[in-house]
């Protein structure tokens, strides 16, 4: 019977990786500061020390995260022809708007989550009906199909245990796991009422009263849940998919309803692994930090108490009894009664060195795992933007197998979403885009151009240019939309169906202190360029600069300039140096007629001096 090979699938898979998936609840139980088994915390308080751990796994795990979250980088999709380019700029839209629709940041945040802690990170790329932006039609609203990007649980996710590539290529195949409360399943599944009833009926043969049902029992008599497999396998090369439980099929076997880029059904679960060992187990960064951190935990702890016990050598004359030396010992006013030297106080600070030596030497060997501070940015002192951008490379390195994974996971995802649009969105589709100067933009998919609107283009005109074009061509146009064929569509623009991108995304750290330092550099050198340069430093300055809308003034930078708009200014500088030379050479002359004034002051005042002195020696010889 083909259910129970199915339900033979998943219950291998769930009993061979039990101990890996042991492992990663260790891990998370680490990250969430449960470091302490039940008989270490009762030692703990049986000597009065308080049950403390100093988590170093978590802080690493956020630098990690931080790290993702740093990294994000918008998908795109590049032309794989010339004549491509605005079909690579629909599809680039209608990527975006998926992802935003679906609060991809977020999921993607707890699928790196887990890819850190557990070891893998699993999203589904399925669909869902909208009402948000539904079509009209003459009498009804039509609910719209959209993509839907969700987070799956790493411990409610199941896969063949014989995989051994990282990206799950290789399995035969993989599910989603759920428990459900019997009344939610018969309404959400009424066709296949007998089958849970029937798998509930099972489960009042077993004892299971754990909150969290055991791995291999198909219902929860406690809970009156019943358990339920999304499964996706690959036979004959091609993904069938059903839903069963363990007395049959919920949802009969059937192609994968979601169709990949190649036009064949595809899983949609999307999926990877940080690391996977020679058994195929999965872990992530942390089953690397578990033993460094409990050699913190019993060192500080051994540490701790040695700090607060001592030991003696005590003479036969003052005490037999060990215990009562030990109680007087720690009682701030203990007596002892005896001789000098009879009681003697033990030296064990060697003992307590060598503890906190290890201590640290195990703290720093996790703060030398995954993400360190100079990939963080931290211990920078004074270094300047490019020294800091140089070290974080350089840490880079070490986080390195994190960020590709995350890479690889957002790649298939962008593609599975693009595959989804291809499918589902089949009728006229307009879309807001909200990355433009006005927060408002719309994107058609889909869109039918009838022949009247594609004459009108041939004639150039389009609802910007109306108002300026030539009365006669309206009237023609006017004369032309009169026939019934003018209304015929012709083409359909944006056909998502049609359209061939290839989709890329780049993910790294960002520089901007590189980038300020360039921005700062070129604007520097600006003011003081030749004429013939400046047009270079100008899309330099806008390439290294936040500026949001930069694509744009450097695609303008770039277009050849309009020849009467050069030569308008070319006569604009003509006339202003004119006009400037003729300034120049008024200035020299009136400077030189004033220095004439000037001089012929000065000469008329020294003859009426000269006069004047000649007729005072003319009156004294008279006299």
């Amino acid at each position: 019977m083909e259910h129970m090979v199915y339900v033979r699938q998943f219950e291998t898979s769930e009993e061979i990786t039990r101990p890996a998936r042991e492992k990663s609840e260790k891990c998370r139980d680490y990250f969430d500061d449960k470091q302490l088994t039940s008989e270490e915390e009762k030692a703990l308080n049986a000597r009065g020390q308080p049950t403390v751990v100093f988590n170093e796994v978590k802080p690493k795990v956020k630098t990690m995260l931080g790290l993702e979250k740093q990294t994000r980088k918008d998908p795109k999709a590049f032309p794989r022809t010339p004549d491509d380019e605005d079909a690579a700029r629909a599809a680039t839209d209608a990527i975006r708007y998926v992802v935003d629709d679906s609060e991809w940041d977020a999921v993607r945040s707890k699928a790196a989550k887990n890819l850190a802690i557990e070891g893998t990170g699993i999203v589904f790329v399925g669909v869902k009906k909208v009402n948000r932006g539904q079509l009209m039609t003459s009498t009804a609203m039509t609910p719209v199909i959209d993509p839907e990007i969700r987070p799956i649980s790493w411990d409610r996710y199941y896969y063949d245990a014989h995989s051994s590539a990282d990206d799950f290529s290789d399995a035969k195949f993989q599910g989603i796991v759920t428990w459900m409360d019997l009344e939610d399943a018969l309404d959400a599944y009424p066709e296949a009422a007998d089958v849970l009833n029937a798998t509930w009926a099972h489960s009042q043969h077993t004892d299971t009263y754990d909150d969290k049902p055991k791995w291999n029992l198909w219902a929860d008599y406690s809970r009156k849940r019943v358990r339920l497999c999304e499964h996706y396998v690959r036979e004959g090369g091609t993904w069938n998919f059903c839903i069963f439980t363990g007395s049959g099929y919920v949802v009969d076997k059937q192609p994968s309803p979601y169709i990949g880029d190649d036009g064949e059904p595809e899983c949609p679960i999307k999926a990877i692994s940080l690391y996977v060992d020679r058994d195929n187990n999965r872990y992530g960064e942390v089953q690397s930090m578990l033993s460094p951190q409990d050699e913190i935990n019993k060192r500080r702890s051994k540490s701790l108490h040695l700090s607060n016990s001592r030991q003696i050598r005590v003479s036969p004359a003052v005490a037999q009894n060990a215990d009562d030396v030990r109680k007087e010992l720690a009682r701030p006013d203990g007596v002892f009664i005896g001789e000098n030297g009879d009681v003697e106080v033990l030296r064990t600070t060697d003992m307590l060195s060598g503890n906190l030596a290890l201590m640290q030497d195990a703290r720093e060997h996790i703060h030398r795992t995954g993400a360190n501070s100079a990939l963080a940015g931290k211990d920078t002192g004074s270094q300047s933007g490019k020294a800091i951008a140089l070290q974080q490379m350089g840490g880079m390195t070490e986080a390195a197998d994190f960020l590709d994974c995350i890479r690889r996971l957002s790649l298939m995802v962008y593609r599975s979403v693009w595959a989804r649009v291809r499918q589902y969105w089949t009728a006229e589709r307009w879309i807001r885009v909200t990355d433009d100067e006005n927060n408002v933009r719309f994107v058609g998919l889909n869109k039918p151009v009838t022949a009247l609107q594609q004459m009108a283009r041939q004639m150039g005109v389009t609802k910007d240019n109306m108002q300026d074009a030539d009365p006669q061509v309206l009237q023609r146009l006017q004369v032309l939309a009169t026939d019934p064929r003018a209304q015929e569509v012709v083409a359909v623009e944006n056909n998502v169906t049609e359209l061939d991108v290839d989709i890329l995304v780049d993910e790294g750290i960002d520089t901007p202190t590189i980038q300020a330092e360039q921005f700062e550099v070129v604007a520097k050198m600006l003011p003081g360029a030749p004429p013939n340069i400046q047009p270079i430093l100008w899309e330099a300055l806008f390439a290294n600069s936040a500026f949001r809308e930069k694509e744009k003034v450097l695609e303008a930078l770039r277009q050849p300039p309009d020849p009467q708009q050069v030569q308008m200014q070319q006569q604009m500088q003509q006339m202003q140096l004119t006009g400037t030379a003729a300034e120049i050479e008024k200035t020299q002359s009136e400077t030189a007629e004033n220095l004439a004034t000037a001089e012929a002051t000065a000469i008329n005042a020294q003859t009426k001096a000269f006069e004047a002195g000649a007729k005072a020696g003319n009156a004294r010889i008279a006299a």
